[in-house]
């Protein structure tokens, strides 16, 4: 990595760090009415420093890497809660840096580099307190440099990233069709199903060796995602939360699985209908992808699979039965970086659906679970801003097309134009 490539995305990261030490963490706004899963994750900590396995001694509803996260923030300086908060700190300056450097590779101008770093650096404000609550950081951090070593063909280094994705946070998965016709574009199909194969095949390694210590706990974890009802924040929910506003349509709320949820007979249906829609979709992405990349140059076929994978992204966060506010944060890398004639469009409709969110989070979380009508709509309006930035963000082939060549002139100065070359590499516009 070049020094020069080095700065904006350090500067970024100092950004991030102050926004989260000064504002964020002293603040009213952002340190009242906290809803806190950090408990959840002390508890596991404490497990593990015990001897105690999980899945085997105890139960965990994540992934195993999420344990080792929560572990880590015991060695960080103060109580665990403090530790943890710093933990994700260093996690979304980490986040910052990465889709920074990405949109630095990916061609983009310094004023869109600048927009991308400081609304990364700026989104624990947007979105609240919550983002020092959960440990969804290190997923973001993760999925800002998978994108940044996609756009850069570092194969090894993009699949190692997603299987720890994967490790932390199941969903990730959902991304393997879009790297891997990325991988096959750029480095040849074989070389491609050898990346995906073994970043699979690690996931499936770890995987492999808890059931066999712990089948269980395991089936527990799993078992425990595929029979959560409907929550509360999810699309589906909000669809119907809208007709229980408008025409009074009988839903009632419960809670369970750490969570609230709709009970009632539209509920369910409705989110099986979505996730269908949702994953039909996120088959006509890498479809389009696969087709359209062939004829593009480098630069622009950069930037229409940023494209696809913002759009897979808000489709797994959009689709599924459980929208906790957290998950806002995977989409933002992706969203941020997205290219053609919508870019900017998705950019600002991302900061908006992360300012709605904070509208009714946590503040008002409560009320919506009592099914008061004016956090309804707010919820109805965050949610029609993510369904939205699906279109914003869906991958246009011809937008990328008869883009002008980028022509580097040489004035005798070679030197010059060698150290302008690996940027123009990436460039679309």
């Amino acid at each position: 990595m070049r020094r020069a490539s080095v700065v904006l995305p350090a500067l970024m990261a100092a950004l991030a760090l102050v926004l989260w030490a000064g504002p964020y963490r002293h603040l009213g706004l952002w340190t009242h009415s906290v809803i806190t899963d950090i408990p959840v994750y002390q508890a596991s900590s404490d497990a593990t420093a015990r001897g105690d396995l999980p899945y085997l001694d105890v139960p965990l509803e994540y992934p195993p890497l999420a344990a080792v996260v929560f572990w880590l923030a015991r060695f960080m300086p103060g109580d665990y809660t403090g530790g943890f908060m710093a933990l994700m700190a260093l996690a979304w300056a980490t986040a910052t840096a990465g889709a920074t450097y990405a949109a630095m590779r990916m061609g983009y101008g310094r004023l869109r580099q600048l927009a991308v770093g400081v609304a990364m650096a700026a989104a624990p404000l947007l979105l609240g307190a919550l983002v020092a609550t959960r440990f969804d950081a290190v997923v973001t951090a993760l999925m800002a440099w998978l994108v940044a070593a996609a756009v850069t063909e570092r194969w090894r280094l993009m699949w190692t990233l997603l299987a720890a994705a994967v490790l932390v946070k199941l969903v990730p998965v959902l991304l393997v069709p879009v790297l891997v016709i990325w991988h096959a574009h750029r480095a040849g199909g074989r070389d491609a199903v050898r990346g995906a194969g073994a970043a699979l095949a690690g996931v499936a390694a770890v995987f492999g060796a808890i059931a066999l210590a712990a089948p269980g706990g395991l089936w527990d974890m799993f078992s425990y995602h595929l029979h959560r009802p409907v929550q509360v924040e999810s699309t589906a929910a909000s669809y119907m939360l809208a007709l229980h506003a408008l025409a009074d349509v009988p839903l009632g709320v419960e809670s369970s699985y750490g969570s609230q949820g709709l009970t009632g007979q539209g509920p369910g249906p409705i989110a099986v209908l979505v996730q269908v829609l949702a994953f039909v979709l996120m088959v006509a992405v890498a479809l389009v992808l696969r087709r359209a990349l062939p004829p593009l140059r480098r630069g622009p076929d950069a930037r229409l699979m940023v494209a696809a994978l913002a759009t897979t992204v808000v489709l797994v966060v959009a689709g599924a039965k459980v929208f906790s506010p957290q998950f806002m944060l995977w989409m933002l890398p992706a969203a941020l970086l997205a290219g053609g004639p919508y870019g900017t469009l998705a950019a600002g409709i991302t900061v908006a659906a992360l300012v709605a969110t904070q509208a009714y989070f946590p503040r008002q979380y409560w009320d919506l679970v009592a099914l008061h009508k004016d956090v309804i709509w707010i919820l109805v309006a965050r949610n029609a801003l993510v369904v939205t930035l699906v279109a914003a963000c869906w991958p246009r082939p011809r937008a990328f097309r008869h883009r002008p060549a980028v022509t580097l002139r040489s004035s005798g100065n070679v030197s010059a134009v060698a150290e302008h070359a690996p940027r123009a590499r990436y460039l679309a516009d």
